[in-house]
């Protein structure tokens, strides 16, 4: 059976990581957001976490155009076509206790046809967090494999979520691509 993710361990480099998660603490950090089918709203109930975005901008292009290279690599093997990234990207902080908890999909009705591939790298060391964990349906349970600066990519209509955070703070880095038009 194929794999529902793709692994890509070396997208950044540690001081690459270290570089993102400082740029992450400039902030503003606030309470990540989900989705209600009419607006976007704080519901840590549903989503624990706290995060900035980051458009494509002088001083985040590099990541950008490391994460556009890493979507093509993607694409190809999952056989679809996407545009560069033109969305805001995410930085998300989950310290203890902070999760995505429910099952959700990031092409939910209003990304259905936009979003075709998501992102989650790693920006912390395995040994900074316990849980934490991102869960792919119908991958669930897999044990981080990934190291730091590693990326898992899937197709956005896959369900997932993020397992509760039990000790230590786990930064990631969040995207989507697709289609824009």
């Amino acid at each position: 059976m194929a794999l529902p993710y793709f692994d890509a361990p070396s997208v950044f480099t540690s001081a690459e990581c270290d570089a993102i998660v400082t740029l992450g603490a400039r902030g503003p950090l606030e309470p990540a957001t989900v989705w209600n089918g009419v607006e976007n709203h704080v519901d840590t109930r549903t989503r624990h976490a706290e995060r900035c975005y980051w458009p494509r901008a002088a001083e985040t292009a590099w990541i950008h155009d490391r994460l556009d290279a890493l979507f093509a690599e993607a694409a190809a093997r999952f056989e679809t076509e996407v545009d560069p990234v033109f969305e805001d990207i995410q930085l998300i902080r989950y310290g203890v206790g902070a999760h995505f908890q429910t099952w959700h999909s990031d092409a939910g009705t209003d990304r259905y046809d936009a979003r075709r591939i998501s992102a989650s790298i790693e920006l912390s060391e395995a040994s900074d967090y316990e849980g934490g964990v991102l869960e792919i349906a119908p991958a669930l349970g897999l044990a981080r494999t990934l190291p730091r600066g590693g990326a898992r990519l899937f197709a956005s209509r896959m369900i997932h979520r993020v397992t509760p955070v039990t000790r230590g703070v786990r930064y990631a880095l969040v995207a989507w691509t697709g289609k824009s038009g």
